[in-house]
C-alpha cells in the first residue's frame, strides 16, 4: 500500500456537485449500501503500510489509510487530523490530553490487559485508565566481536562493562587515544538508560518541565564522571569521541572492525538487528544491566485514538485487530515473507509478553536464551512534555559535568531552555 497523505487544501469540486455527492452518500447509507468507513492512521512507521494492507484485505467493514507525519506526537499537538495515531513519544501528558480513553476495549474479552507488560500499560495510562496501548519497545544492547569477550549470561552489568573497557585503551605515538574500550559519553540512549538504572525516574513535573529523583541523578553523574576520569582517558575522552564517534554515529559498529577502535559498541537491539547480515555475522550482544535489571529504551511505540476522531468505532476495530495474539503472530510472518526488513512487531519487541517469550525466538534464532522475563525489565515512566527536546538538554549536561566543563545545575539549564522557548 502506498502512503496516503491527506491534503488540507479545499477540494476544487463545484459546490453543487459536492452537495449532490453528500446527498447520494446519505441515500446509499440509508439503503444499507453506504461506502465503507475510512480510518486515517497517522504514523511515521513505513512497516505499518504492510500491516494496514493486511487489515484491509481480511475484512471489509473498515478501511484504513495512512497519513505520514515525521513526528506523530508533534502532529497531535499541532492539531493534525487523523483517527489512530501510532508513534514514539506519545506517552506524555500534553499528547494524552488529546486522546480518547481506551477503557472500553482494553479489558478482558477484547484487548486483555494480562497480555501486556503491566508497566508499559501504566506508562500510557492516566489515573489508572488506559489512554494509549503499547505496541513495541526496544532494549539496549552492548555489542562486541565474538571471542574472548563472551559472557556466560544475557547480561552486561555496568560495572563489568567498565572493568573490561580499561585494558583495551591504547595511545598513538603522539599520546592521543587511538582505541578505547567504551565510553558512556558516546550515546544519549546509554546515558538515559544509565539514569533509569540508577533510579533517576525522570517524569512530568509542574509547568510541563521534568522532575526527577535527585539521588538517582547524582549517582548517574558520579558514575559517568568516574568512568571518564579513570577509564576512558579523562580529557582525551572528548577528543576521541569527536574524531571517531560523533562525526559518524550511524557507523558505531565499524569501531569494532579491524583495526578495532573500540571493544564494545552500544545500540538499540533494533539498530543492531538492522545491520546487514554480513556486518552482523561476527558480532554478538548482551543486554545492558544493573542489579539484574535491563532498562527499556524510552522510545516505546504507542497507539491511541484522537479525541477529535470522526470514526472512533472504526479506529477501535483496527486497534483490537492489531493487538490480538493471533494477528501479531501472523504479522511476524508478514515481515519475513514480504521482506520488509524490520524486526519483530513494528521493528521492536512486542508489548505482548507471549509474542516475545514464545514466537520471537522461533523466528529469530539469535534471541534464543536472550529473552528477559518481565521482572527483569525496568520500564520508563510517563514522559515529560517535549521529551526529545528536554533530553537534548539533559544528556549534554551530564556529559559536560562528567568532563568538568559544566558549572550550572540541571535545574538552571532547563530553566534557561524553557525561557528560550518562550521568546
Amino acid at each position: 500500500m502506498a502512503w496516503v497523505v491527506k491534503s488540507r487544501k479545499r477540494p476544487a469540486f463545484p459546490v453543487v456537485f459536492s452537495t449532490c455527492a453528500v446527498l447520494l452518500c446519505a441515500l446509499l447509507a440509508g439503503c444499507g449500501l453506504g461506502l465503507e468507513p475510512t480510518v486515517q492512521l497517522v504514523t511515521n512507521r513505513p512497516e505499518m503500510a504492510a500491516y494496514v494492507d493486511r487489515f484491509n484485505a481480511v475484512q471489509s467493514d473498515v478501511k484504513v489509510e495512512i497519513s505520514y507525519q515525521e513526528t506523530p506526537a508533534q502532529a497531535v499537538l499541532d492539531g493534525a487530523a487523523g483517527d489512530v495515531v501510532i508513534g514514539e513519544w506519545l506517552a506524555s501528558p500534553a499528547v494524552m490530553d488529546r486522546m480518547d480513553g481506551l477503557g472500553d476495549i482494553v479489558k478482558p474479552g477484547k484487548i486483555d490487559p494480562s497480555w501486556f507488560y503491566s508497566r508499559l500499560l501504566a506508562m500510557g495510562s492516566r489515573d489508572n485508565r488506559p489512554v494509549l496501548v503499547p505496541l513495541s519497545f526496544s532494549l539496549p544492547a552492548i555489542v562486541y566481536v565474538r571471542g574472548p569477550t563472551d559472557l556466560p549470561t544475557m547480561f552486561m552489568p555496568l560495572d563489568t562493562l567498565r572493568s573490561m573497557s580499561r585494558p583495551f585503551n591504547k595511545t598513538d605515538k603522539n599520546g592521543a587515544l587511538s582505541s578505547v574500550g567504551f565510553s558512556p559519553t558516546w550515546s544519549a540512549d546509554f546515558l538515559t538508560s544509565t539514569a533509569l538504572l540508577f533510579g533517576t525516574h525522570l517524569r512530568p513535573g509542574r509547568n510541563g518541565m521534568p522532575t526527577w529523583d535527585e539521588n538517582g541523578l547524582r549517582k548517574t553523574v558520579d558514575f559517568v564522571t568516574s568512568w571518564v576520569a579513570d577509564i576512558s582517558g579523562g580529557a582525551a575522552d572528548g577528543s576521541f569521541a569527536a574524531r571517531y564517534v560523533l562525526n559518524q554515529p550511524w557507523a558505531w559498529h565499524k569501531l569494532l572492525a579491524n583495526p578495532p577502535r573500540a571493544l564494545f559498541g552500544f545500540a538499540s537491539f533494533t539498530d543492531f538487528f538492522g545491520l546487514p547480515e554480513e556486518e552482523r555475522r561476527d558480532l554478538d550482544f548482551r543486554w545492558l544491566s544493573q542489579d539484574g535489571l535491563i532498562p527499556v529504551l524510552d522510545d516505546v511505540l504507542f497507539a491511541g485514538i484522537q479525541r477529535s476522531s470522526r470514526d472512533k468505532s472504526g479506529a477501535r476495530a483496527f486497534l483490537q485487530w492489531f493487538c490480538s495474539l493471533s494477528v501479531q503472530q501472523t504479522l511476524i510472518t508478514v515481515n519475513q515473507s514480504r521482506r520488509i526488513g524490520v524486526f519483530g512487531i513494528t521493528n521492536g519487541f512486542s508489548a505482548l509478553k507471549g509474542i516475545n517469550e514464545k514466537d520471537l525466538p522461533m523466528k529469530y534464532p539469535l534471541l534464543l536464551g536472550h529473552i528477559p522475563q518481565e521482572n527483569l525489565l525496568s520500564f520508563p515512566e510517563t514522559l515529560p512534555d517535549s521529551w526529545l527536546r528536554v533530553r537534548d538538554v539533559i544528556d549534554p549536561w551530564i556529559v559536560a559535568t562528567a568532563r568538568g566543563q559544566e558549572t550550572e545545575t540541571l535545574e538552571k539549564k532547563l530553566e534557561e531552555w524553557q525561557n528560550a522557548q518562550k521568546k
